[in-house]
C-alpha cells in the first residue's frame, strides 16, 4: 500500500525550486567518507532535491521492515535531519554581515544509513560505475551512483503503475559507445527519424526512449552528438546526462566558458566508409539539446594515461557565479526555443578536491545558504561562513571539481 502511495506521489509531484533556509549541520566522518559527505551537502543545498525528498513520508524500520526503495528511504531520512532556520527580513540584509558571522550550525551527525547504501547496492554499483583502479572515492562517480540509483528506484515504481510500458534507464546506461551504437542499431532503428536541417540536408536522429522521473526532471539534460560524413546523411544521437563532462586538458582551456566552447567545437575523426574501405573525412559535433533546472558541471581533473596510471590536473579553471549558456552552445533546433532566462544559471555549490594526487586527497564543499544570503564552507563536521570571493578565488591546496548551478528563472 505504501509503495502504491509513493508511486502515485512521484507521478504527480510538482518540483519546487524555492530555496529553503536550513540550519547547516556538519557530517561526522569516521572512515573515508569525505567524498560522500561533500556530495550530500551539495544535494541538501539543492532546493528541488530537498523539497522532493521532504514531500515523501518518512517511515521507520519497524513500520516498513523490508523496502524496495532503500535509496529513496535514505535520502528522505537525510533531508529530515535538517530543520528550517528563520530567513532574515529584507531590512536586515544590510546587517547580513553580522548575521553571517553568528551562524550557529546544528549538531554534526553521522549519516551511516547513507554509507550503508554502498553495500546494499554494491552489486549493481560495480557494474554501473566502473570504478577505475586506484580511484575508489570519487565525488563525481558517487553523485552518478546516487542519481542513477534514485532514478532506477523511481522507474521500478513507475513500472508498478503501468506494468506493460517499456521503460529505459537513465544517463549512465544510455551512454553507449558511438561505434557500438552504430552497429547495434543498424539501419532504420524504430526510434530514429529524419529531419531536414538547414540547407535541406537531411539528418537521421537516434533517440533512445527516455523515461522521466523527478530525478531526471531536476538534473537530466540531453546532448546531441552529430556525425558528419562526406556525401552522406548526418547521423545524430541524443544522449542524456546528469553531469555535463568538461574536458579541461588543453592549455587553451582556462575558464568554464572555454571548456564549454571546446565541448561543442567540431572535431575531426579519421574514418572509413564500410563499403569501399576508402578513407573519408568524418567529423563530430556535440551541442546542448536540453538544459536541466540544475546543471552540474564536472571538470575532468583525473586523466588516465596509456601506462594505466591516473594523474590529477592541478590547473586553475575560472568559474563564474552567474553562468550564461550562450546560444552558440545549443543545438540548431532549440536555439529559438530556449530563452535567455532558461539558459542563465547561478552557482549554489562547489565540491573541491584537495591534494595533488589522483589516488588520495580530500573533498570539501562550499554551499550558498539563503538565510545568510551568503556562503558556507563545509569540511566534514566543520561549518564556517565565507565570502563569495573565497568561493571563486583560486587556491593552491584545493581545486574545484564539481560546479552545481541552478536556473535563474526558477529562483
Amino acid at each position: 500500500e505504501f509503495v502504491f502511495h509513493l508511486t502515485e506521489l512521484l507521478e504527480n509531484v510538482k518540483l519546487i525550486h524555492k530555496p529553503v533556509s536550513l540550519q547547516p549541520r556538519g557530517l561526522i566522518n569516521k572512515g573515508n567518507w569525505c567524498y560522500i559527505n561533500a556530495t550530500l551537502q551539495a544535494l541538501v543545498a539543492c532546493p528541488p532535491m530537498y523539497h522532493l525528498m521532504k514531500s515523501i513520508p518518512m517511515f521507520s524500520k519497524t513500520q516498513r521492515p523490508c523496502t524496495s526503495t532503500p535509496m529513496i528511504d535514505s535520502f528522505v531520512r537525510l533531508m529530515n535531519e535538517f530543520t528550517n532556520m528563520p530567513v532574515p527580513p529584507k531590512a536586515k540584509q544590510a546587517l547580513s554581515d553580522k548575521i553571517a558571522r553568528d551562524i550557529r550550525p546544528g549538531a554534526a551527525f553521522e549519516p551511516t544509513y547513507i554509507y550503508r547504501l554502498l553495500t546494499v547496492i554494491k552489486s549493481s554499483l560495480s557494474e554501473k560505475v566502473r570504478i577505475p583502479h586506484g580511484r575508489q572515492e570519487d565525488a563525481e562517480e558517487y553523485l552518478g551512483f546516487i542519481l542513477n540509483g534514485l532514478h532506477e528506484e523511481m522507474l521500478i515504481l513507475k513500472k508498478l503503475l503501468s506494468p506493460h510500458s517499456e521503460i529505459s534507464n537513465g544517463p549512465e546506461t544510455q551512454l553507449v559507445n558511438e561505434e557500438e551504437e552504430q552497429e547495434e542499431q543498424g539501419e532504420g532503428s524504430e526510434d530514429e527519424w529524419e529531419q531536414v536541417g538547414p540547407r535541406n540536408k537531411s539528418s537521421v536522429t537516434r533517440q533512445a526512449d527516455f523515461v522521466q522521473t523527478p530525478i531526471t526532471d531536476i538534473f537530466g539534460g540531453h546532448i546531441r552528438s552529430v556525425v558528419y560524413q562526406q556525401s552522406s546523411k548526418e547521423s545524430a544521437t541524443l544522449q542524456p546526462f546528469f553531469t555535463l563532462q568538461l574536458d579541461i586538458q588543453s592549455d587553451r582551456i582556462r575558464t568554464v566558458q572555454d571548456a564549454l566552447e571546446s565541448l561543442v567545437a567540431r572535431e575531426s575523426v579519421q574514418g572509413y566508409t564500410t563499403k569501399t574501405k576508402q578513407e573519408v573525412e568524418i567529423s563530430r559535433r556535440v551541442t546542448l539539446e536540453e538544459l536541466p533546472p540544475v546543471l552540474v558541471l564536472h571538470l575532468k581533473r583525473f586523466v588516465y594515461e596509456k601506462t594505466g596510471g591516473c594523474q590529477k590536473l592541478i590547473k586553475n579553471i575560472e568559474y563564474p557565479v552567474d553562468l550564461e549558456i550562450s546560444k552558440e552552445l545549443l543545438s540548431p533546433g532549440v536555439k529559438s526555443k530556449i530563452f535567455k532566462g532558461q539558459r542563465t544559471y547561478r552557482l549554489f555549490a562547489v565540491v573541491y578536491h584537495h591534494g595533488n594526487s589522483a589516488t588520495g586527497g580530500h573533498y570539501t564543499t562550499d554551499v550558498f545558504q539563503i538565510g545568510l544570503n551568503g556562503w558556507l564552507r563545509i569540511d566534514d563536521q566543520a561549518v564556517k561562513v565565507i565570502t563569495q570571493h573565497q568561493v571563486v578565488k583560486p587556491s593552491a591546496e584545493r581545486t574545484a571539481y564539481l560546479l552545481y548551478y541552478r536556473r535563474v528563472d526558477l529562483l
